[in-house]
């Protein structure tokens, strides 16, 4: 009799685990609470296709997610283009992909700019990342990078990200996060890749493949506790040989009651507005804001970066943020957030014009970004959990690499080779 394994968290890591344990022969169950799959990565419908709740691109290193797209027969759909970044600041966008642009940023002078340089030259390039656990990012920022470049880049970006926390963020999350993407550098720079038609695609053969090998999958279920009963684990009404939950660390101590050093890891949700517009406002596919008034971090044009075409000719933006759990967004009515986005979005772009604005949705993601700070090496939980055949696997044990759908894939193969 094959071995019933149940997966909790139907997003990109549980569907890699399930398909990965379904292809050996296991008997398996996935249960998602919301009605779609896919989780940070779900996706739904706007402007006659699919697209995603919040922003995602995948880059040229990210070996474990292109491996899949490819074994799955989408590897054609997957597209690659160049990198379109702007810096907001002090009302003006500056270009800022390469060198070039940062010798033409104004903001700051030749000496902070190559500064700046040689800030990016050796996290792109160094791999010794260790030392860096332990320092903070503001803390190393200025002192290397200096007090200027830490007022108009680092610092706005730090503060927007994390809020209250800045200062607590290890030097090694920030060293990953450049690190990637100077991997994803080729002699004409950033490449960004992108699934066209949507990576709802991927969410979607996943689900196929794995209930062709006898995988179910429960969506709109909910799971309030994962207990042991004997040698076995109840997972809402049915037992398993083995759990997988691929939930955040302080929703699985509420499931299980156990290991309460879980609810050390501090955690920032994400909200974003999603919307489609006849507007054109820009030409750049990432803008940066740097400004601490703004409602939203990061303004994403998916067409520049996705043809228009693919969404009815309209143009798609992401207006998103990361924000404390306790913020007054995350139940505030979807008006308030429309009207103060869309107030911003006004002053930094004047010509844009909200009756151009077609289909619109708010998306709020309450455990969105732990918080890697100083001490993190010491709070990752373990994958064999306490209760005996019960893995846990989220983005929390990802470090020093941040989250993403690379590392959700990665993670997912990691585990499903220990079951």
């Amino acid at each position: 009799m094959s071995e019933k394994v149940a997966i909790v968290g139907g997003g990109l890591t549980g569907l890699t685990i399930a398909l990965r344990l379904s292809q050996k022969g296991k008997e398996v169950t996935v249960y998602e609470k919301e009605k779609d799959l896919g989780g940070l990565a779900g996706s739904f419908d706007l402007a006659g296709s699919k697209i995603e709740k919040s922003y995602h691109h995948i880059f040229k290193s990210d070996k474990s997610i292109i491996d899949l797209i490819e074994e799955l027969g989408l590897g054609k759909k997957l597209k690659w283009e160049k990198s379109k970044v702007a810096q907001y600041y002090q009302g003006k966008f500056f270009p800022f992909v390469g060198a070039v642009d940062l010798l033409k940023f104004k903001p700051l002078g030749i000496s902070d700019k190559i500064r700046l340089g040689l800030i990016y030259l050796y996290l792109q390039k160094t791999n010794k990342w260790e030392g860096m656990k332990k320092r903070g990012a503001a803390e190393w920022m200025r002192k290397w990078a200096g007090e200027k470049n830490w007022q108009v880049i680092w610092g706005p970006l730090l503060r927007g990200k994390f809020h209250q926390y800045y200062n607590r963020v290890s030097m090694a999350w920030l060293w990953a996060r450049v690190n990637v993407r100077g991997k994803s550098k080729d002699s004409e720079g950033e490449k960004l890749g992108y699934l066209w038609g949507g990576f709802d695609q991927l969410i979607e053969k996943m689900k196929s493949e794995i209930e062709k090998k006898g995988g179910k999958i429960k969506t709109g279920m909910e799971i309030k506790k994962i207990e042991k009963i004997k040698n076995k684990i109840r997972v809402g009404k049915e037992m398993f040989d083995k759990v997988v939950a691929c939930i955040s660390s302080d929703k699985f101590y509420r499931l299980t009651q156990t290991n309460k050093r879980l609810l050390d890891i501090d955690y920032l949700g994400f909200i974003d507005v999603v919307f489609s517009s006849k507007q054109n406002l820009s030409p750049y596919y990432w803008h940066n804001i740097a400004d601490e008034k703004s409602p939203f971090l990061a303004l994403i044009q998916q067409t520049n970066f996705v043809d228009k075409k693919n969404y009815n000719n309209k143009h798609i933006y992401y207006l998103g943020t990361y924000l404390p759990q306790n913020h007054a967004y995350f139940k505030a009515k979807d008006e308030v957030v429309y009207k103060d986005f869309f107030d911003y979005l006004t002053k930094i772009f004047p010509d844009f014009e909200r009756k151009l604005v077609e289909e619109k949705r708010v998306f709020r993601f309450k455990w969105a970004q732990h918080l890697a700070d100083k001490n993190y090496d010491k709070k990752i939980p373990k994958y064999k959990t306490e209760l005996k055949n019960v893995y846990l696997v989220n983005f929390c044990q990802i470090f020093p690499q941040d989250r993403g759908m690379n590392y959700a894939v990665s993670e997912g193969e990691k585990v499903s080779k220990m079951i």
